[in-house]
């Protein structure tokens, strides 16, 4: 699938591509949790990440979306579909 078509896509069809190895439940205890960060390296394939690896194409479309991030050195929180906030560090390629 090519960027032009995940700018048409919508966020649910954008997280089930992001987040293919499966969605966890929201917890009671999201809020009790420490915030985890993850950075997300543009040039790569897919991103390890708490939930498991992670698309980076899709991802980045809903992080943008989500916190009109898409710069190097840009960093933000968001909320991933489990309910957790995530805080999120964009790299252009791994140094």
């Amino acid at each position: 699938m090519n960027t032009q078509e995940l700018h048409t896509m919508n966020d649910e069809g954008l997280k089930m591509m992001a987040f293919g190895e499966g969605i966890p439940p929201i917890s009671d205890d999201t809020l009790s949790e420490e915030i985890q960060t993850i950075t997300v390296y543009k040039d790569s394939y897919k991103i390890q990440s708490p939930l498991g690896t992670i698309e980076t194409c899709p991802f980045l479309e809903l992080l943008w979306r989500q916190t009109g991030a898409d710069c190097d050195g840009e960093e933000e929180d968001m909320v991933f579909p489990d309910g957790k906030t995530y805080h999120i560090i964009l790299q252009d390629t791994k140094k």
